[in-house]
């Protein structure tokens, strides 16, 4: 009885996942801090850890649906994982070495926010655009030209933070590889399912990340994926786009009261 409100949540959190592409950070760490107790480094540690668990399921769904082509899913993988291991790393480190906890918690706090604004600036323009054109055969080149700045900066920004999927992938493949929304949310999950793993990684070496809590959260979460295959199915394309953005607004006024609350000094 005591596991119910966890998995209850989980499940919400699936879904979500699933459906949107957001929830990895934006979501999962606003509800380890305020409703489990957990500090910012220890909420990013267990966030990069119950994404990994539960975008693999939800990457197994999309692929099932073929919303998730290889050969570019790989690509922007590699464009981006350099810097989301560097930036985990750096950040483990840092922690260790220096004994101001709370100016890098406050700046972890800060880098969210500025990615979530970023996130819906991205957005608004795609949204303003509506004469930009999907392209399905958009040549490696290109990809990898358009997306090689932006998607450094998206690595860093998630393996600092655990933020990235819904929040900076998802809307950088819609800007920038010129994909539709359930491509973009598939191929985010996929992203940063591989990308979440390496930061989990450098996570748990440092000793950041609630093992317990993070497993319960994803076997709820496993309770709602027939709803959300059911969901992409059905759901149209322009309104997943809409649930989206106002998923990213509303993480923004979430981590946006955390900040203007948080004691620096």
């Amino acid at each position: 009885m005591l596991l119910i409100p966890e998995l209850a949540i989980g499940a919400a959190v699936g879904l979500i996942i699933s459906t949107t592409g957001v929830g990895g950070g934006v979501i999962i760490l606003p509800i380890l801090t305020y409703f489990f107790g957990l500090d910012a480094l220890a909420a990013v540690a267990t966030a990069n850890f119950l994404s990994m668990l539960m975008k693999m399921s939800s990457s197994y769904m999309h692929f099932r649906m073929g919303n998730i082509p290889l050969r570019r899913s790989l690509m922007i993988l590699l464009i981006m994982i350099p810097s989301t291991v560097l930036a985990s790393y750096g950040v483990t480190l840092l922690s260790h070495l220096s004994h101001h906890q709370v100016q890098i918690e406050w700046g972890i706090n800060v880098l969210v926010v500025l990615a979530i604004l970023f996130s819906l600036y991205l957005f608004y323009r795609r949204i303003r655009q509506t004469q930009l054109q999907v392209d399905d055969t958009y040549p490696p080149s290109g990809l990898i030209k358009s997306l090689l700045l932006p998607g450094t900066g998206a690595g860093l920004v998630l393996g600092a933070t655990g933020v990235g999927g819904g929040i900076v992938v998802l809307p950088l493949l819609l800007r920038y590889a010129r994909m539709n929304i359930k491509q973009a949310i598939g191929v985010s999950l996929f992203v940063t399912m591989m990308l979440s793993g390496s930061s989990a990684l450098a996570y748990a070496q440092g000793g950041y990340t609630h093992w317990k809590l993070a497993l319960v959260l994803f076997v709820g979460s496993l309770l709602s994926m027939p709803f959300a295959n059911y969901l992409m199915k059905r759901v149209p394309d322009r309104i997943l786009q809409y649930a989206t953005l106002f998923l990213i607004l509303c993480s923004a006024v979430l981590m946006g009261i955390r900040l203007v609350g948080w004691d620096f000094f």
